[in-house]
């Protein structure tokens, strides 16, 4: 019996396809479940080593001492840590770090791995990056300087867990103790630091037992944060530890699970015509069967044996594949997973035979149903049998089971439901547009005597049976409006990705300059070689505590990123004219002689907090109070990476405010400039974004080449349906064909007719293809992936020369094969 299944299986072309399709989409499909199930196991089995304790207050100021007081009360365990961006001195060189500093109980859970396996860090030491150590030539025991303070290396860090990938964390890091850091003098107005308070249970609990403690605790915190309206005060869990690192991640995953919806839906349309074309192909054989007192069940059972074989072995296959891919996608990205990963779950196994059974039969099921239906005289006239309630039935339920599947992959609501419904109104329009321009198309050049018999010949087809036409064109569209999707994801969607890394922008800025420096700094910018057209602002520190005179809280909000825009100050400034690669696109900018209490806002933040033109804000600024009106809204371009701000006032509104100043100016690796202004003015911080650039465009490439991996695969996949679809095409022909001939018609005669139907088809589908494709990318970019793309017109093009290239090549193929082949034996065989 399996000999007999296997020369079965071997032996049609439609199961072999079927057995293609499967396998292709279950590797795309648990390759990326098996990822995303190891590294969901990696951040919930190493969560409190992420952020070295149970929970974290976070805070943009030094930490409360009640906060520290009922810990202690509690018997929790407390560590802090204070982090910024500085300058380290080393001899005449000086490098961009990052200032740890943290208290003698650090880290509370897990622990730092040192080179030399220091476990204390002594007060007037530090332990430092092998990066910086690189850099500036440091060895054990040399001193560098932090403000005005001279430190011992005395060790070197291997291993940070707690480290994150927040903007200040990019640059080396330097690890202090925190009793040393008043002595240095970094930390004043202006400066950016943020204040964590680790917490834990105490030794002697069982970790259960701590987290119920802890959890207790972080809820009397979170009340009176609440009570007492502390902003920029938050807590932080195991379930947010390192979470700009899930951002990337997240957003890589996001690309993937795209890719495996497409993949899905690529096998769904392959599954659906090789199995129709399957029944087709057995209708015959199925009725002779019925002639000879076989029952519907033993017809069913027949066939659907051998589906049963290749959902089995295509599903095991694939999740062999997907098991190998998924470890290429770890050795591309095996710099941005610093860790060894745990064994995959048993899950994505079962999960690629689900999904294995589930497209098979979702989609195959009701033309083998339908194949029990067909009965002798039906199937030798070539007339489909009745749509039964058991028909209806089945289609309906291998419908429901495959949007459920769709959603499943994706693990997100709008990503499935963009592709599916692009899906389903592709199909709308491409079967509506199809069947309305072969009837108007036939109605118009049907009667033309003046025309070719051959073209007079297919529109009065397209006249007779604009159904035909539309079927032929909805196909068509589908298969290619995938793989179409799939290119301009690949090239656009990818390359704008790609290019949100900004090039030849300012790649050095100056904080924390006082204003009595601010004449220095730039005299010091105009005399070398920095190029002129640098940024030099204000920044002012700010919360914004009312609108229209109402006091605001982060409860009246409920979108995350609203909340902490209210719980945290950001940072306001003042200018007489509108910024560089700033636009306003509502309202007037400010002009002499208006009243001075005017705000400009960005888009972004008037849309998360709600506001409208004319609204009165009101912001705290160190104490003091500052009332303005909304009176301009500016988009701006975070790409630049040039100085910007959420909100610009007149000059004359803040210029008495509690202020320092910020410079942003490009400078190249051959020049010096940082170097003489931190020797001028130690006070002032440098940020290097050159590395955190170069970092984001490290970390992108490795994500990138997973993902085109995955892109290769479901291409394959596209390219596999787009052959079954026009080999459909063809069959249906094959008959007709032998007819005409037997009836007397020419080559000729057959070539111009299925030139101009195939080239109709294949026209019009690639058209409405190449749009749906675009529209559906371009929509998915900017609403589901958060990435800013252009409208990729272009793909439009594409479709159309792809469908009439490809629908010519392939009514070429189809004369080649008639003219080789005699009528006669086209009808025996068919």
């Amino acid at each position: 019996m399996s000999n007999s299944i296997y020369r079965r299986i071997t032996g049609s072309r439609e199961l072999v396809w079927l057995f293609c399709a499967l396998v292709l989409s279950v590797t795309a499909l648990t390759s990326v479940t098996f990822l995303s199930d190891r590294l969901a196991q990696t951040f919930e089995n190493n969560a409190l080593e992420l952020i070295a304790s149970d929970a974290i207050i976070r805070s943009d100021k030094p930490i409360r001492p009640v906060f520290l007081e009922k810990a202690l009360a509690d018997g929790l365990r407390i560590g802090q840590t204070t982090v910024f961006p500085t300058m380290a001195q080393f001899g005449e060189q000086a490098k961009l770090v990052s200032l740890k500093a943290v208290s003698s109980s650090y880290p509370l859970r897990g622990m730092l791995r040192l080179k030399n396996g220091s476990t204390v860090l002594q007060r007037g030491q530090v332990w430092i990056d092998p990066q910086l150590a690189k850099i500036l030539h440091i060895e054990i025991g040399d001193k560098i300087q932090l403000g005005e303070v001279k430190f011992i290396v005395s060790d070197f860090i291997d291993r940070e867990l707690d480290r994150g990938a927040s903007f200040m964390n990019f640059s080396p890091r330097v690890m202090m103790h925190e009793d040393d850091l008043a002595a240095t003098k970094l930390l004043g107005l202006g400066s950016r630091a943020s204040y964590r308070l680790l917490l834990a249970g105490s030794a002697d609990m069982s970790l259960k037992q701590a987290q119920v403690n802890v959890k207790k605790y972080t809820e009397w915190a979170l009340n009176l944060i609440e009570k007492e309206d502390l902003r920029g005060v938050q807590i932080e869990g195991m379930e947010n530890g390192q979470p700009l690192m899930r951002k990337t991640l997240d957003q890589a995953n996001r690309f993937l699970s795209l890719v495996a919806l497409l993949t899905a839906m690529i096998a769904a349309v392959g599954i659906a015509l090789t199995s129709q074309r399957y029944v087709e192909r057995q209708s015959i054989t199925a009725a002779v069967w019925r002639c000879f007192g076989a029952s519907r069940g033993q017809i069913l059972w027949s066939h659907a044996k051998h589906f049963i074989v290749v959902a089995i072995l295509g599903g095991l296959l694939g999740i062999l594949f997907g098991w190998v891919f998924h470890e290429l996608f770890i050795w591309g990205m095996r710099n941005l997973i610093d860790q060894d990963l745990p064994n995959p779950s048993w899950w994505p196994v079962w999960w690629g035979l689900l999904v294995s059974i589930t497209l098979l039969f979702g989609f195959s099921g009701p033309p083998l149903l339908a194949l029990t239906q067909v009965s002798p005289l039906q199937a030798l006239r070539s007339v489909g049998g009745k749509r039964t309630l058991g028909y209806i039935t089945t289609a309906l339920f291998g419908l429901c089971s495959y949007v459920v599947l769709l959603f499943w992959i994706a693990q997100n609501f709008k990503l499935a439901g963009i592709i599916l419904g692009a899906f389903i109104g592709g199909v709308i329009l491409f079967g509506g547009v199809g069947y309305f321009l072969a009837r108007y198309l036939g109605e118009l050049f049907a009667n033309r005597v003046r025309l070719p018999a051959g073209i007079r010949f297919a529109a009065q087809r397209f006249k007779g049976k604009p159904q035909f036409a539309a079927q032929q064109i909805t196909t068509l569209a589908v298969a290619m409006m995938a793989l179409l999707l799939l290119i301009v994801l690949q090239i656009d969607v990818l390359g704008a990705w790609r290019s949100s890394i900004p090039q030849n922008s300012p790649n050095r800025f100056l904080i924390n300059i006082q204003p009595d420096q601010k004449e220095g700094v730039l005299q010091l910018l105009t005399t070398t070689q920095a190029q002129l057209d640098f940024d030099l602002y204000p920044m002012i520190r700010g919360r914004l505590v009312r609108i229209n005179q109402r006091e605001v809280s982060s409860k009246d909000y409920q979108a995350d990123n609203a909340k902490r825009l209210i719980d945290r100050e950001f940072n306001l400034s003042y200018a007489d004219k509108v910024p560089q690669k700033n636009q306003i696109v509502d309202g007037v900018w400010f002009s002499s002689g208006q009243d001075i209490k005017q705000v400009s806002i960005e888009s972004g933040l008037m849309k998360t907090l709600q506001l409208r033109l004319g609204d009165v804000l009101e912001f705290d600024v160190a104490g003091l109070r500052y009332e303005a009106k909304i009176t301009s809204v500016r988009k701006l371009d975070w790409n630049t990476m040039r100085v910007n701000f959420f909100a610009m006032t007149p000059s004359e509104l803040l210029s008495d405010a509690p202020q320092s100043w910020i410079v942003a100016y490009r400078q190249e690796q051959n020049q010096r400039m940082d170097m003489d202004i931190i020797a001028a003015y130690p006070n002032i911080t440098v940020v290097d974004t050159e590395q955190s650039l170069a970092q984001a465009s490290s970390v992108l490439m490795q994500l990138v080449f997973a993902i085109q991996i995955l892109f290769l695969l479901t291409l394959i996949a596209g390219l596999l349906v787009l052959l079954i679809v026009l080999a459909g095409v063809q069959d249906r022909r094959v008959r007709e064909a032998a007819v005409l001939k037997t009836m007397g018609a020419s080559q000729a005669f057959l070539a111009r007719t299925w030139l101009v139907e195939f080239v109709f088809c294949g026209g019009v589908g690639g058209l409405l293809s190449g749009l749906c494709a675009s529209m559906t990318a371009w929509f998915l970019a900017n609403n589901a992936l958060e990435i800013s793309m252009p409208f990729p017109a272009w793909i439009i093009l594409l479709g159309f020369v792809m469908g009439v290239i490809l629908s010519g090549l392939s009514s070429w193929f189809l004369h080649v094969k008639i003219f080789k082949v005699s009528p006669v034996h086209i009808l025996q065989t068919n």
